[in-house]
């Protein structure tokens, strides 16, 4: 079988070519906007001997390059995505990106198309406290009101669902919560934010849905390669921390912050000041959390990887080595 990964330079996608290659996929096709990362061709070429893997750049966003692409393969596994940037660009590089390879793909007839979805997605915000986050949640109708990336993936993973429904190839989704390691970024929102000097402490006694990006790509490879078609799962590791733990862990092996904890019940009146505030002044603040985000992403809930678990999925780095490794990445970044 030969799979076709997109996006394959990015953090979460470096690490899935190893874990399907780990997995006997022999037969690879990687995808780039732009040029491989230095040595990574060559560093898979020496670990596996055996395998064939193919380089192809293409922008996604280029409709007709995408056919030559996809070509031949019989698996797709889009990790490409729009992770930053203005809302248009996240929009486009996410949604109308997905809608040109998906296009593409249902024209090639590729039998099995593996979509990297994110916790975004879900309708969370009328979820009790302490209830569990799993793949029987409902995902948001729009997703508008989750900001520009949930909005992004909400509206892809719409997209996908329809595309799977009209042409009827085999589907995968992965929604992973907060990717973490080496080459990741320090601090997710989940857990505060830094702004005027301090750090604004929001997530409290919530658990921090983490993924180490070594795990979170054997869940990917597991999935693609073994699930059952028309399959969802939910992407966290076993050990949790709270928020409230892995700042402290950070603040101790990282570096050392000026942290103003915020209570939920402060944090979603303060919301609430803050769109009134947007409303009267007609935008001259952004309402970058409303109640509607606050009750959605910083409610404590509980996560389960149970159905990972249930195709064969197993943690390879425990959540402490995870930490450690990343923390001692964090503390030697110049």
């Amino acid at each position: 079988m030969k799979v076709l990964i997109t996006g394959a330079g990015g953090f979460l996608g470096k690490r899935i070519a190893d874990s399907i290659l780990r997995m006997g996929a022999q037969d690879l096709r990687l995808h780039f906007r732009q040029k491989p990362p230095k040595g990574m061709i060559e560093d898979l070429r020496l670990q596996f001997p055996g395998a064939s893997i193919e380089v192809a750049q293409a922008n996604l966003l280029a409709k007709e390059s995408l056919e030559a692409l996809v070509a031949g393969t019989d698996c797709i596994v889009h990790a490409a995505a729009g992770m930053r940037g203005a809302a248009a660009d996240m929009f486009a590089n996410t949604v109308v990106a997905t809608r040109n390879l998906l296009d593409a793909a249902t024209a090639q007839k590729i039998k099995r198309i593996v979509l990297i979805s994110s916790f975004s997605v879900y309708h969370a915000e009328t979820l009790a406290p302490d209830a569990v986050l799993d793949e029987t949640t409902p995902i948001e109708r729009v997703g508008v009101e989750r900001g520009a990336y949930g909005y992004a993936k909400t509206r892809q993973e719409h997209l996908f669902l329809d595309y799977q429904k009209r042409f009827g190839f085999e589907s995968v989704i992965l929604r992973p919560g907060v990717i973490y390691g080496p080459g990741g970024g320090a601090m997710s929102s989940r857990v505060g934010i830094n702004a005027l000097g301090f750090f604004f402490s929001l997530g409290g006694r919530a658990l921090l849905p983490l993924t180490y990006v070594d795990n979170c790509a054997d869940a990917v490879a597991q999935a693609a390669l073994k699930a059952p078609a028309g399959s969802a799962f939910n992407v966290v590791d076993d050990d949790l921390p709270t928020c409230n733990g892995y700042l402290k862990d950070y603040r101790k092996r990282v570096q050392k912050l000026r942290c103003i904890p915020v209570p939920h019940w402060a944090f979603l009146w303060g919301s609430k000041v803050l769109v009134n505030y947007h409303r009267k002044s007609k935008g001259q603040l952004p309402a970058v959390f409303t109640p509607y985000v606050v009750n959605s992403m910083y409610r404590p809930l509980r996560y389960t990887n149970a159905a990972l678990k249930a195709i064969g999925w197993r943690q390879r780095v425990s959540t402490a080595d995870g930490l450690t490794t990343t923390f001692q990445y964090l503390r030697g970044k110049p």
